[in-house]
């Protein structure tokens, strides 16, 4: 299936299915935000956008830790999830919620002093026009922070259930859709020569790669077969299962239950280790 737009990804079903997972994301997700700020620095009165903000978390962060002497703009290309991020309350700086594609947004010069970004900005269509107008808004000296994922292959986060879902096409004799290059998509970012040769070619300078294994409680802590329901919801799994019907998409489920009886902690949650790099550079 193709959208005209990108925003039209984000709407109906699929946005329903986001928000009704957004908490449990981002308790899954706290390891990787942990680092992620500790890069950032973030100090009072200070100016943050953070890229592809979806349901606005990390926005909401970033507003506490600089205080109500800064401001923040949380930037995101699909209403639905910018609607339900406004509708919670922030602490400490006040937010600006802006709807756009940050490729052919026309944004404030030299506004900000930090582009933040946990797993936002690698979607872009146009990434040299994306980071190149990033850049425009930041002031000099400004930094970016970014968490982005490495190679697919990197994180048993998705190779485990991936796995368990691709086993179940073959076995019915059914091709594997397109859409799960391991290196394109949300793993887009995942070299970080290309990173930086992209980042220094949009304007920004002193790029580095920080490479981080995190182990993550699938779903902030849930059962096998509890994060079996969500991961054949979330990312390349979404993907994969898409050609199933009703009666595969049970036998997946369940191959993703077995598979993730293998990686459960002394509570009985799913953890896995996920790799990313936080990418950061200086304007």
């Amino acid at each position: 299936m193709t959208t005209d737009s990108p925003a039209d990804a984000w709407t109906g079903d699929r946005v329903t299915r986001w928000l009704m997972r957004a908490e449990a994301l981002d308790r899954q997700f706290a390891p990787v935000s942990a680092v992620l700020f500790a890069a950032a620095g973030l100090r009072a009165g200070e100016h943050v956008l953070d890229v592809g903000c979806g349901a606005g978390p990390t926005t909401r962060q970033a507003a506490e830790l600089v205080g109500p002497s800064g401001r923040v703009t949380g930037i995101d290309i699909a209403a639905p999830l910018l609607d339900a991020a406004a509708a919670v309350p922030a602490v400490g700086a006040p937010i600006d919620w802006v709807c756009a594609d940050v490729t052919t947004w026309t944004p404030p010069q030299q506004v900000y002093d930090v582009v933040l970004s946990r797993f936002g900005v690698m979607f872009f269509a146009d990434p040299h026009a994306a980071f190149s107008r990033l850049a425009a808004a930041a002031r000099p000296g400004a930094r970016l922070v970014a968490a982005v994922w490495q190679h697919r292959t990197a994180s048993p986060l998705f190779s485990v259930p991936l796995g368990a879902v691709l086993a179940v096409l073959t076995d019915r004799g059914i091709p594997e859709p397109g859409g799960l290059a391991p290196d394109h998509g949300a793993f887009s970012l995942h070299d970080p020569a290309a990173t930086t040769r992209l980042l220094e070619g949009a304007g920004w300078r002193e790029v580095r790669c920080v490479a981080h294994r995190l182990p993550m409680r699938f779903g902030g802590g849930l059962t096998p077969a509890a994060a079996a329901e969500m991961a054949i919801d979330f990312g390349p799994m979404r993907i994969a299962a898409t050609p199933l019907d009703e009666d595969g998409r049970a036998a997946a489920l369940a191959a993703i239950t077995d598979v993730f009886h293998d990686h459960v902690d002394a509570d009985g949650d799913v953890v896995l280790d996920g790799a990313i790099h936080v990418v950061t550079a200086t304007r």
